[in-house]
C-alpha cells in the first residue's frame, strides 16, 4: 500500500496498482485502475502502466496512473477522493471514436484480468423489472445493465454493494451531467475464470457516438458509502443536484395535480364491438366512461386520454373519425371540474417525414429526431394545437408521455446533430415536449417515466407504470417503485397508476393503499375477469376518493 485515505464512512487503500475501497476495515473491492477505451471494431489492449502519481490538497486526494495502449498514444486514470465520495476518470489522448468504456478492466495481459471484490451481491434499481418480479438483488456472478432501454427510462445508473456481515453498502454509479450524457446505460459484467476465479468491470456504451479528436473525458464512476440501499441511491442523487442539477418541482403546484386520476386503457379492452382497445380510443367511448364515473359518484380531477386517440403517433393529432370535437370533450369535462391529459408515444415515426426523423444507416426511420428543426417546430405547432384555448384547438391539460424506452439505439444513426446518443438523446426529447408544452400552458402537467436526477426538471409527476396481471401483491410492488422515485427525485409528485387486475382482493388492496404513496389513478369501471367488482366494492372506491380529496383539498371544490 502506498497511501490509505479516510473519508465520512469509508476509506481506500491506493497501491501501485490497485485500488481497494471499503468501510472501515472491510474492503469490498480491489480495484484495477486499468480502464478500456475501445473503438468500434477495435479492442483497446493495454501496453504500460506507471506508478500512481499522489496529490493531496487539504482534505482530498487525487491519484494518477498514466499508461499507453494500443488504441491511445496515452491514457490517464484519475481517482479523486473527497471526504464525501471518490470518483474515477479515464482521459485518454488521440483520435478516433469511442464504442465503450470497461471501467477497471484490468489488464487483459493478465491470466485473470478484471478487479476482485469482497461484496456479496448487489441492488439494481431496475424499477419496472419486465413488469414482474420486484426482486432486484443480484449475486456477484450475475451481469445487469441499466440504462434507457428500461421501463423506467433511465433509471438510476448506479449500482448498490452489500458485503456479508458489514452494516452499510458501498455504490458505485455513473455520474451524468447534461455535457457528458451521450451513452445508452451502465452495465455490470461478471468475468469468470475457471475453476474458481471470479472478476467484474463495469461498461459504459457509446456506440460509437463519442469523437475523440486529441483529448477526451469519459463521465465519473461514483463510489458512494451509504447505510442501505435507498440511502445510496439518495447519495446518488444528490451528487448530482450539488453540481447543479435542478430538483423536481415541489412547491406551487396546481392543485389538480394531485388527483384522483381516471385512465382509460383498461376500459378501451373492455369495449364489446371493438377490435383492439386502440379502436376503442374515441370520443364516444370515454364519454360514456365519464358518464360511468358520474354515475358512481367518482370525481377524478383529470381523465387521462390512452392509445390511439391520435390520427398518427407522430403527427400526434386527434384522429376526425374517432374524436370529431375533442375540444368539446375537453369544455365539457373542464364543466364538470376535470382536466383532460393526453397520453402521448415517444419516437414513434408515424406521420413524420424523414426530414423529422432518426434514420438508420440504410435510411430507415427509427423514430422521431429532437434535434430535428422539422421535428422541433411540428412539435411547437403540436402542442399549441393540443393545449391552447384559442379557437380551433384543443385547450387540453397535460401528457401522459409512454414509451420513452423505444429510443433508438443503432450504431451510425442519422441525426441532424452528431454526438447525441443514449441518455442524452431521450433529454433532448423530453425536454422539447417539456419546454413547449409549457410555453402554451405553464399550469400543464408532463407525466413521465424517467428515474434519473438528470430529467427532474422535466418531469412533474413520475409514474410507477404498468404491473404484470399475474401478480397479486401491487400494494408492495408500487410501494417499493415509490421509494425509488422518492429517493432519486424527491418530492416529486407520484402516479400510482393502476394496480394489478387479475383478482378483486388484489385490486381492492391497491385501491386502499395507493394514496399513502401517490395520487390514486383508476383504470377500470367495469367487470374483467376475476376481477368483478361488487357494489360495495364501488362504493369503498367513491369513499375513499372523497377521504382523499378532503385530505389534499380540504372542503374546497375548486382545483
Amino acid at each position: 500500500m502506498i497511501e490509505r485515505y479516510v473519508g465520512a464512512g469509508y476509506a481506500a487503500a491506493i497501491g501501485e496498482k490497485t485500488v481497494s475501497p471499503g468501510i472501515g476495515d472491510e474492503v469490498f473491492f480491489c480495484l484495477s485502475p486499468v480502464c478500456a477505451v475501445d473503438a468500434c471494431g477495435q479492442t483497446d489492449e493495454e501496453r504500460s502502466l506507471s506508478l500512481p502519481t499522489l496529490e493531496r490538497n487539504g482534505d482530498e486526494l487525487t491519484a494518477i496512473w498514466s499508461s499507453e495502449s494500443s488504441l491511445w498514444h496515452k491514457k490517464e486514470y484519475v481517482f479523486h477522493f473527497t471526504p464525501e465520495a471518490a470518483t474515477c476518470r479515464v482521459r485518454v489522448y488521440g483520435s478516433g471514436t469511442v464504442d465503450g468504456v470497461r471501467f477497471f478492466v484490468g489488464d487483459r495481459r493478465d491470466r485473470f484480468y478484471g478487479s476482485g471484490y469482497d461484496a456479496a451481491d448487489y441492488f439494481a434499481p431496475l424499477g419496472l423489472a419486465n413488469h414482474r418480479s420486484s426482486n432486484r438483488v443480484f449475486t456477484m456472478a450475475e451481469d445487469t445493465k441499466l440504462g434507457v432501454l428500461g421501463g423506467f427510462s433511465p433509471t438510476p445508473l448506479a449500482f448498490s454493494f452489500r458485503m456479508a456481515g458489514v452494516d452499510g453498502r458501498l455504490l458505485l454509479g455513473l455520474g451524468v451531467l447534461p455535457d457528458n450524457a451521450a451513452f445508452d446505460g451502465l452495465t455490470y459484467k461478471s468475468l469468470r475464470f475457471a475453476p474458481d476465479i471470479s472478476r467484474f468491470c463495469l461498461h459504459v456504451g457509446f456506440n460509437g457516438y463519442q469523437a475523440v479528436d486529441g483529448y477526451w473525458e469519459s463521465p465519473p464512476i461514483l463510489m458512494l458509502p451509504a447505510a442501505t440501499d435507498l440511502d445510496a441511491l439518495r447519495r446518488y442523487a444528490d451528487w448530482h443536484y450539488d453540481r447543479g442539477l435542478p430538483r423536481a418541482r415541489t412547491e406551487h403546484i396546481p392543485a389538480w395535480w394531485n388527483g384522483p386520476f381516471f385512465c382509460g386503457w383498461k376500459e378501451q379492452a373492455l369495449v364489446p364491438d371493438a377490435a383492439s382497445p386502440f379502436d376503442a380510443a374515441t370520443q364516444t367511448c370515454y364519454r360514456q366512461m365519464s358518464d360511468t364515473l358520474d354515475a358512481r359518484g367518482l370525481r377524478p380531477s383529470a381523465i387521462i386520454l390512452d392509445d390511439k386517440w391520435q390520427q398518427t403517433y407522430g403527427a400526434a393529432l386527434p384522429d376526425p373519425h374517432k374524436w370529431p370535437d375533442l375540444r368539446a370533450f375537453t369544455d365539457e369535462q373542464h364543466e364538470k371540474g376535470r382536466r383532460v391529459l393526453l397520453w402521448f408515444k415517444s419516437w414513434d415515426a408515424e406521420g413524420l417525414t424523414d426530414d423529422e426523423c432518426i434514420l438508420s444507416e440504410t435510411g430507415e426511420r427509427l423514430g422521431a429526431d429532437p434535434t430535428s428543426p422539422a421535428y422541433r417546430n411540428r412539435v411547437r405547432s403540436m402542442m399549441h394545437t393540443l393545449l391552447s384555448a384559442d379557437e380551433g384547438c384543443m385547450n387540453a391539460d397535460g401528457f401522459k408521455i409512454d414509451f420513452a424506452d423505444c429510443v433508438p439505439c443503432e450504431r451510425n444513426m442519422r441525426l441532424h446533430e452528431k454526438g447525441v446518443y443514449g441518455v442524452a438523446l431521450l433529454l433532448r426529447f423530453m425536454e422539447l415536449i417539456y419546454r413547449e408544452a409549457k410555453r402554451v400552458k405553464p399550469d400543464v402537467l408532463i407525466n413521465t417515466s424517467c428515474c434519473h436526477p438528470l430529467f427532474a426538471a422535466f418531469t412533474d409527476q413520475a409514474r410507477l407504470h404498468d404491473t404484470f396481471f399475474a401478480l397479486r401483491d401491487s400494494a408492495r410492488i408500487m410501494r417499493e417503485r415509490a421509494a425509488l422515485f422518492n429517493a432519486v427525485m424527491p418530492g416529486v409528485s407520484i402516479d400510482t397508476d393502476a394496480g394489478s387486475c387479475g383478482s378483486r382482493r388484489d385490486f381492492m388492496r391497491y385501491a386502499r393503499a395507493c394514496a399513502d404513496f401517490g395520487v390514486p389513478d383508476l383504470y377500470v369501471l367495469n367487470p374483467i375477469e376475476d376481477c368483478t367488482l361488487t357494489a360495495a366494492d364501488w362504493e369503498e372506491i367513491r369513499l375513499l376518493w372523497e377521504a382523499y380529496r378532503k385530505k389534499r383539498y380540504g372542503e374546497s371544490e375548486n382545483l
